[in-house]
């Protein structure tokens, strides 16, 4: 019986970090649950409650167990309350398709119905997870207990003599599962922390230099194959050198903050703003037209021109931007990314070189 548990315990376990590894390759969080991760974590986690049917173990009076309920349980309390509906439903199902609509599978398939509703329930509870997780065992245990009596025929001394292993033994498993899935959960935070550390500025929390890189590289051969525009602003502070000297650098600081958020309001919601050094901004505009591109350019420069940037114990101060304009396929067809980076670089110092405050485009 103890290796039957065992291998119920690896199963769980390989589970947990089956489930670890998708969501850390599709960057689910917990906090961010979408309608669709309900379904597939409902239908996946449905799944592994029916292979823990298989490993049934003996709990004595030839009566068998098993740990499906667990696998609800998870669901409820990591994904939430949907989900848990959908992996219930599953359990059900495969119970009466696998093994046979018989009147013990369909009680059992009730009863299980019952506690996927209450673990539904109770997982709306402002409760950390562990708590939960404990009340949601026993309110399923207690659910588990009446179908022992039936398939017992109400034997109440032989219900006692199996149901407390059976008791014990799930709420091992409980508290095993929480503690695996609590370190795979923490380890896949921390992870997705990282990353989005490596790929944001973290001064105005705009993409990097590097995240501006990778989505190039993304969007190039987009635009290439759909046969779209991909135009690029680099826009640059006018004398920001001067900001730093006379004001400070937090003075600096609370500018760039400012102008990243002024950058944000004026571009599209699907454009890439991205500080890429100092006071140097660059935008990716996908499926934008030169015209297009210089509308926005204009927008930028006309918001920068009326924006009274706040400091911090210090006067209201006014500054300017040079921005420079490219557009693929308009300046080459055949170009790679760091060139039509360089396109707009040379774009932006004729800006410079113009007189600063206005905008330029390249051009072949």
């Amino acid at each position: 019986m103890f290796s039957t548990f065992f291998v119920n315990i690896c199963i769980l376990v390989t589970f947990l970090y089956i489930t670890g590894l998708i969501s850390q390759r599709y960057k689910i969080r917990l906090h961010t649950l979408k309608r669709k991760v309900h379904w597939i974590g409902g239908a996946l986690f449905g799944c592994y409650g029916i292979v823990l049917m298989y490993y049934s173990f003996h709990v004595g009076f030839n009566t068998i167990a098993d740990l499906r309920h667990l696998a609800i349980i998870a669901t409820a309390t990591y994904i939430g309350g949907p989900a848990a509906l959908i992996a219930t439903l599953f359990v059900c199902l495969g119970r009466l398709l696998l093994f046979g609509v018989t009147t013990q599978a369909i009680v059992g398939a009730f009863f299980m119905m019952l506690v996927g509703i209450g673990c539904a329930l109770l997982s709306h509870l402002s409760w950390s997870r562990l708590p939960k997780l404990v009340i949601m065992n026993i309110f399923a245990l207690g659910v588990i207990f009446f179908p022992f009596m039936i398939n017992l025929n109400n034997n109440i001394d032989a219900v006692l003599h199996v149901y407390p292993l059976h008791f014990v033994i799930s709420m091992a498993g409980g508290f095993l599962l929480y503690l695996i899935a609590e370190s795979i959960n923490t380890s896949n935070e921390l992870l997705l922390r990282l990353e989005h550390t490596s790929y944001t500025d973290h001064l105005t929390n705009l993409s990097n230099r590097r995240q501006l890189e990778s989505s190039l590289e993304e969007q190039l051969p987009r635009a290439r194959q759909r046969h779209e525009h991909l135009s690029v602003l680099v826009l640059d502070i006018d004398h920001f050198k001067e900001v730093n000297d006379t004001y400070g650098h937090a003075a600096g600081d609370a500018v760039l903050r400012q102008l990243g958020q002024i950058l944000i309001d004026k571009c599209r919601s699907n454009d890439i703003v991205t500080r890429s050094g100092g006071e140097e901004f660059t935008v990716l505009l996908p499926n934008c037209t030169f015209q297009q591109a210089l509308r926005i350019a204009n927008q930028i420069l006309s918001g920068v021109n009326q924006y009274e940037f706040v400091l911090a114990d210090r006067p209201i101060l006014k500054v300017t931007v040079s921005i420079g304009v490219t557009t693929f396929p308009d300046t080459g067809g055949d170009i790679s990314g760091a060139a039509l980076l360089e396109q707009a670089d040379k774009a932006l110092y004729e800006a410079k070189h113009a007189g600063r405050n206005r905008i330029c485009s390249y051009e072949i």
